[in-house]
């Protein structure tokens, strides 16, 4: 962040970290899965109905394990498209164990990343327009939050990854 931001927010800044996670946790959320790095997930759903079963990520590397209505099934024959979580599992009540995630965090998460935090750590209050006399000094982005309404800035950068987005 000090690198980013020239100096003007310090490594050592109190609430750096906190704001770092706070992003991170924002941008997770509205993709719909954790994005990087590589871990191990598990889940679980019990439904009224039979069902298809689309794991809750992108990037899955693989399907360690999988029961389906309470049997095993062998993770060799699942097949599975890493990019949309289609599985070709099907069931009511289903236990399946994965690995998604990029090995490292995308370039442009990471540049967004720090943007969410330097306008939270910048603007604590998050006043978004500031003027004294002549001088007017308006900022696009206040506190932590993502521009992601209709025609939010930030909902394009953030379509690669979010799920249910086909590309």
């Amino acid at each position: 962040m000090q690198e980013r931001t020239g100096g003007i927010i310090a490594a050592t800044h109190p609430f750096l970290a906190k704001e770092l996670a706070s992003a991170t946790r924002a941008i997770r959320l509205h993709c719909g899965w954790h994005i990087a790095g590589q871990e191990t997930r598990r889940f679980q759903r019990v439904r009224p109905y039979h069902d298809a079963v689309w794991l809750p990520a992108m990037e899955i590397v693989s399907i360690t394990s999988a029961t389906v209505n309470g049997a095993a099934v062998d993770v060799d024959t699942i097949d599975f498209d890493p990019q949309t979580g289609w599985t070709s599992l099907t069931g009511r009540k289903f236990n399946v164990s994965f690995v998604a995630g990029f090995e490292e965090v995308p370039a442009d998460l990471v540049t967004l990343t720090l943007e969410l935090a330097a306008g939270a750590l910048i603007s604590p209050l998050g006043i978004s327009r500031e003027q004294a006399g002549g001088v007017s000094v308006t900022l696009n982005r206040t506190s932590n939050s993502l521009l992601v309404g209709p025609g939010g800035a930030d909902a394009a950068r953030l379509e690669p990854y979010r799920l249910g987005v086909l590309p």
